[in-house]
């Protein structure tokens, strides 16, 4: 919503693309898990080395 309280479906798309989690993303953490379940544990955040952003499970 903007300050009119009217709808505003581009900033909606925008900040929903920059909170999506990339794919790639997404495919570490299943693999991750998989392995880490293994022993019991799990893995809840993944920091990108190139980006420095982090990304929670």
């Amino acid at each position: 919503m903007n300050r009119e309280g009217y709808r505003d479906p581009t900033a909606e798309k925008a900040i929903h693309n920059a909170d999506k989690m990339p794919k790639y993303i997404q495919n570490i953490f299943d693999k991750l898990n998989l392995a880490a379940g293994k022993s019991g544990v799990e893995v809840l955040v993944i920091r990108d080395k190139e980006t420095g952003r982090k990304y929670r499970r």
